[in-house]
């Protein structure tokens, strides 16, 4: 599973407990890994996954991109694109 993938997969678990605003401390712990990890294998995925994202984030692939919007510091929820790929994702076995 790709970070994008492991991303989505948390984001959805949160939005199964009943999220629609979350943090990506959140989702760093949904996912289970430390700050360290996280900093360095996971931030920058999560800053091209946004729809908003301020530039300089690495290319993620065409199905993960403008999947967040941040709607204050520190907060995200999923745009519509997001929520329908969050709900496919929960509908997958």
């Amino acid at each position: 599973m790709t970070h994008a993938e492991e991303i989505i997969e948390a984001v959805a678990a949160l939005v199964g407990q009943g999220k629609n605003l979350f943090t990506r401390r959140e989702v760093r712990d949904e996912i289970g890994v430390g700050q360290h990890e996280w900093l360095y294998s996971y931030t920058a995925i999560f800053q091209g996954m946004r729809i908003d994202q301020p530039g300089g984030a690495p290319e993620v692939g065409k199905r993960f991109r403008e999947v967040f919007q941040r709607v204050e510091r520190g907060k995200y929820t999923l745009t519509d694109y997001g929520k329908r790929l969050v709900n496919k994702c929960r509908s997958t076995p």
